[in-house]
């Protein structure tokens, strides 16, 4: 096919429970200027089986098989193989909402924006997909200064590269995804797109459809989290400072931004597989983090119980709170699973 409007990436790995009514969900809809980029990360199921099948039913499906690398490195591959003038990152288990290419297709035909974004929701079995009204909500969301990015994470919208086509030319010689993180990572691609972006349509209406399976990268230990995310963000102050836009509302807002981290990496910590022991002293060494403390001290948004202990470096506390929080998470999910 002719270069194609919209590449869709599929990064793969035994997911042949759901790997059907997740393609399924991109094949009911219009997918002629569509390419859709499946790549097998090195599956131990069926799942490259499916893939194949899918690729001999549809003339714009390709199929990559390679060694396992994981999901950033796969990611990756998928900007260097496509075509498309945008491209797209779907999770092989997730659903799409059977409009999502024909709001999407729209934006990009009238706007040609840098990027487009676009809610999404959870589900445990089956969606519930969203009734689209005629008249739907959408903006040109505002980059001045380069502060798109805390609106769109104050909509909940930023982080998920689940949730935005993103123009091939205008990130895809400057930008990938850090292979060495394994949590977190499509935060930092998601950021450095927002920044560099002139124009960003917002389409107000979940029309992603991520599953709740209890596999989450959430709910794994992740070794060296705090240095990966000083890695990362270090990484994006050069990222700023090359791309000549460290202002100082950036560089306040990465301050800001590695202090949210402070849910997550305490959480992880509980997680971590040595001693109460080693972990207060492994957190109160996080808390000393430059960023975390520029953060805490400038930023009266970072409310809240946990916060205001780290301010006062109150640990054994942050612990506490996080393992009744994990408790919580692990008592509700079955419930939460029947009821959605």
């Amino acid at each position: 096919m002719k270069n194609p409007l919209l590449s869709i990436i599929i990064p793969v790995y035994n997911v042949e429970k759901y790997l059907r009514a997740s393609l399924d969900s991109i094949f009911i809809q219009d997918t002629a200027d569509c390419e859709v980029l499946l790549i097998n990360d090195g599956s131990k199921d069926g799942s490259l089986s499916i893939l194949r099948e899918y690729e001999r039913k549809y003339q714009n499906v390709r199929v990559i098989d390679k060694v396992n690398e994981g999901v950033s490195t796969t990611r990756n591959r998928g900007i260097d193989e496509c075509r498309g003038e945008y491209f797209y990152f779907m999770d092989a288990d997730d659903i799409l909402h059977p409009q999502l290419l024909s709001l999407l297709r729209k934006e990009i035909l009238e706007k040609y924006p840098d990027i487009v974004v676009w809610d999404f929701t959870t589900f445990y079995t089956n969606p519930k997909f969203v009734l689209i009204p005629s008249e739907i909500k959408t903006e040109d969301v505002q980059n001045r200064h380069q502060e798109a990015f805390n609106y769109l994470m104050a909509n909940g919208s930023a982080v998920s590269l689940c949730s935005k086509a993103i123009r091939r030319s205008r990130v895809g010689e400057i930008i990938r995804l850090d292979p060495t993180m394994t949590y977190g990572e499509d935060m930092f691609f998601s950021w450095k797109a927002i920044l560099v972006a002139d124009s960003i349509r917002y389409i107000r209406c979940p029309l992603y459809y991520y599953r709740q399976s209890g596999r989450g990268a959430t709910n794994h230990f992740h070794p060296n989290l705090y240095e990966h995310y000083r890695k990362a963000f270090d990484d994006i102050c050069l990222f700023v400072k090359e791309q000549g836009i460290a202002n100082v509302n950036v560089l306040a807002s990465i301050d800001y931004h590695f202090a949210c981290r402070i849910p997550a990496l305490t959480s992880m910590e509980i997680k971590a597989p040595y001693s109460r022991k080693n972990q207060i002293d492994h957190l109160q060494y996080v808390l000393q983090d430059e960023y975390i403390r520029r953060g805490l001290s400038s930023s009266l948004q970072l409310s809240g119980k946990l916060f205001t202990l780290a301010r006062n470096n109150e640990v054994s506390a942050m612990l506490k709170i996080a393992r009744t929080d994990v408790m919580k998470t692990k008592l509700l999910y079955p419930l939460k699973k029947i009821l959605k």
